[in-house]
């Protein structure tokens, strides 16, 4: 009996599950008692027009504020920076889209798409071992020999993911008259190539 190790890659391409959308908010707002973030009332402003097309607040988080100081100390009445990110399906993109860019003084920056690769790596990891098979089933009956078990299997994948980068003001401007979705005559998804490693020692017997 002997071992025979064979590698294969399966490559497979998947469509996002769901976004993440990262916008910036800019304004001026009182913070006479050190509130921002969440209660400063530009970013009140967007959460009720998200709430309006069915976007939950818990959607919305603030993930980072900064704020205008002189020699080190918070100003009464500032400028705020504020960092948004709104959680989002696919289907929840356009309506998302439409009521940022409805806004004054809010600019979307990216869009992180978000997958499922554990799932994908499953059928892909799947795919593979039919590959490997097939392989050892070809070398092995080159040799005279037949491939009768595994003793080992181990398995990795890897999947780029670069979010989708938007002009610094490109839709910071874009207000329309009403918070319309953002129709861009294409559905708004994404795909990424995710690849398979697998590694298998095949047994084999004469």
């Amino acid at each position: 009996m002997g071992v025979l190790r064979v590698s294969v890659d399966h490559v497979v391409r998947i469509s996002a599950t769901s976004a993440r959308v990262h916008a910036r908010v800019r304004g001026s707002s009182l913070v006479a008692s050190g509130v921002a973030g969440r209660k400063a009332a530009e970013v009140r402003d967007v959460v009720a027009a998200l709430a309006a097309r069915g976007i939950s607040e818990d959607a919305v988080e603030v993930a980072g504020v900064r704020l205008a100081t002189s020699e080190g100390r918070i100003l009464h009445t500032q400028s705020v920076d504020i960092q948004l990110v709104v959680q989002a399906s696919t289907d929840q993109l356009p309506d998302i889209l439409g009521v940022l860019a409805d806004r004054p003084g809010v600019a979307v920056e990216n869009l992180e798409w978000v997958y499922d690769e554990f799932e994908a790596s499953i059928s892909g990891a799947a795919e593979a071992m039919k590959k490997a098979r097939r392989k050892a089933e070809a070398i092995a009956a080159s040799a005279g020999l037949e491939v009768t078990g595994i003793a080992m299997a181990s398995d990795s994948w890897s999947m780029p993911q670069a979010p989708v980068q938007f002009a610094g003001e490109s839709m910071m401007y874009a207000a329309r008259a009403s918070s319309a979705p953002l129709d861009l005559g294409v559905e708004i998804n994404a795909t990424t190539e995710l690849s398979t490693h697998l590694s298998v020692d095949f047994e084999l017997s004469p």
